[in-house]
């Protein structure tokens, strides 16, 4: 929108927050890079909306620092951040007009008439809604709803933009446009942006980096694709997707399970405990096929085949453990039987050891 500010950086240093004596944030440290789409995702208790709701101001003054812009923001009353934020209820005036609803907040910063309509025809037109500026919500679809709460948070042009879990009252369908649009007008209006999800897919699509958050604490920052591909902990693997863990020791380069399984996995952390890979890395072959050079080898039986459209899922009991394989469906060629023993091939290097 015309005359923005530039973006800005959002600085959190040793932030902690309790409930009583519940501690909901424990000690977070982070830093997002101006004009960032940056997701907090964990799962629900995680303490990722109470993050969220730190920096917007909301709620009990937290220890340690929020600074926005460089600016020292932690003891700063709500609406002196300059901060927009998109509430996951929508949160829209029924009984106002969309136009209404868009132009509420400049005209409580008694901004000049002319320029709140300039600057709300702006804003509905950025999001398609123009046209619908004198309907009311109730005449409205969910996503529609949706991009009249962007426009009234994007029209008083905030120094960062807060989206706590928008899309999770939505249909599928409407979800996948709505993610779509979000981060192309983030894109257009080059804001900061901090956006609370517990849906991996929505933080995968959406983020340039993303934290992962579980009881209060900050387990990894990254890249989508760098968080998954390089989990720091078993609860970081096991949140992003589906993986397998098979627990164990490291010794000498070995990795071994107690029921006899081994793998070379080289050197790793001393404290590592578990062999994690993701099923669509896994090579299923007969047991008597030539081996697969450079990879891990488990021996095993199919005892569960599925059928999920575009891949077939194994269960293959491995030793004690039950191992998930994927594989590309193609048309006309029949999916290994239940019962059949198998050879599962793992590349060494989409293997990790971790902390168990």
């Amino acid at each position: 929108m015309s005359d923005s500010q530039s973006p800005v950086e959002v600085r959190i240093d040793n932030l902690s927050l309790s409930f009583g004596t519940t501690k909901v944030l424990k000690g977070i440290n982070l830093v997002i890079e101006p004009g960032e789409f940056f997701s907090f995702l964990g799962p629900s208790g995680s303490g990722k909306s109470t993050l969220l709701r730190a920096i917007a101001g909301f709620g009990p003054t937290p220890g340690g620092s929020i600074r926005i812009g460089g600016s020292e923001v932690t003891s700063m009353p709500a609406n002196q951040r300059n901060v927009g934020m998109v509430f996951q209820s929508y949160a829209l005036w029924p009984h106002m007009s969309v136009r209404k609803n868009v132009a509420f907040g400049l005209e409580e910063r008694r901004v000049p008439t002319a320029e709140i309509r300039q600057r709300v025809d702006e804003a509905l037109d950025m999001v398609g809604l123009l046209d619908f500026a004198k309907r009311r919500p109730s005449q409205l679809s969910g996503g529609q709803q949706q991009r009249v709460a962007l426009a009234r948070t994007i029209v008083v042009r905030p120094r960062v933009l807060l989206l706590d879990e928008p899309l999770s009252n939505l249909d599928a369908n409407l979800r996948i446009q709505m993610r779509y649009e979000i981060r192309a007008l983030q894109r257009k209006l080059g804001l900061t942006t901090i956006f609370v999800t517990h849906d991996q897919e929505e933080a995968n699509t959406m983020s340039d980096r993303m934290a992962v958050l579980d009881d209060g604490v900050l387990q990894q920052v990254g890249p989508p694709m760098d968080l998954y591909d390089n989990p720091t902990n078993l609860f970081v693997a096991g949140f992003l997707g589906t993986a397998n863990v098979i627990p164990g020791t490291v010794d000498g380069g070995v990795f071994r399970a107690d029921d006899g399984i081994s793998v070379v996995v080289g050197e790793v952390p001393a404290d590592g405990s578990a062999l994690v890979f993701r099923p669509q890395n896994v090579v299923l072959t007969p047991a008597a096929a030539p081996a697969i050079d450079d990879c891990a080898r488990l021996d095993g039986t199919v005892v569960h085949v599925e059928f999920l459209g575009g891949t077939i899922r194994y269960l293959v009991n491995v030793g004690s453990h039950e191992v998930l394989v994927d594989e590309a469906h193609q048309s006309g060629i029949a999916p290994v039987g239940e019962g059949e023993a198998v050879a599962l091939y793992v590349n060494l290097a989409q293997i990790v050891v971790l902390v168990k």
